[in-house]
């Protein structure tokens, strides 16, 4: 089970494996190897993708032919039943907005485009909060629509992931369930406002999809 305290070791291991300098696909490692034992508490059987080259990790694709995921879950005759997408952001904020966004959706589209619903999609965020983040942002040109014109890069990074799992694809959910978290440099973590991006409930709002009640 995900809680603060698990979370609280899960930053400050985020946090020390930047500083060492260690590459960048092992600053996500607890976090998902987090992810992984509460996928487990449901049965599941997660595998945490270990680099590019970690064949475990790859799924089908329709537009192109695979794609590596965070964390993947098969079951027991190897059929895909969960695949889930994790990125964290603590500097280039405006530079990299877009791309962190276009990743998602690519990767999203994709998967549903070969197993429709018979995959659960998830997609979780970390992203740094500090004043670059949390201070309003105007955006002024003429076609950006109003709920973005004057917010934080945390706000519409929020924005996005609710919308991930509210948008519909042939009448199907793009994700099934997302989460955010802010985290600061000294340790510290907060959840949003919103309850379906708190990511203690993560897997939950996920696996509920796989056994509805």
């Amino acid at each position: 089970m995900i809680t603060d305290d698990t979370l609280s070791a899960a930053v400050a291991s985020f946090w020390s494996a930047r500083t060492a300098g260690t590459q960048a696909a092992a600053h996500d490692k607890a976090f998902l190897h987090l992810i992984a034992t509460d996928l487990e508490r449901y049965g599941l059987v997660p595998h945490v993708a270990e680099g590019v080259s970690d064949s475990a990790a790859r799924i089908g694709g329709f537009f192109r032919s695979s794609k590596s995921w965070d964390i993947v879950c098969r079951d027991p005759e190897g059929e895909l039943r969960v695949a889930i997408e994790f990125k964290s952001q603590v500097d280039s904020y405006g530079n990299n907005e877009n791309n962190r966004y276009e990743e998602a959706l690519g990767s999203g589209l994709d998967a549903r485009a070969r197993y429709g619903e018979s995959v659960l999609l998830g997609f979780v965020l970390v992203l740094c909060d500090e004043e670059k983040t949390s201070r309003t942002t105007r955006l002024t040109h003429d076609e950006i629509a109003p709920e973005f014109r004057e917010t934080s890069h945390a706000q519409r990074r929020e924005i996005f992931a609710r919308r991930l799992t509210e948008f519909k694809v042939n009448d199907m959910p793009f994700y099934d369930a997302a989460a955010v978290l802010l985290v600061t440099r000294d340790g510290a973590h907060q959840h949003p406002g919103d309850r379906e991006l708190d990511i203690r409930t993560f897997v939950e709002r996920l696996v509920h999809r796989l056994n509805p009640r």
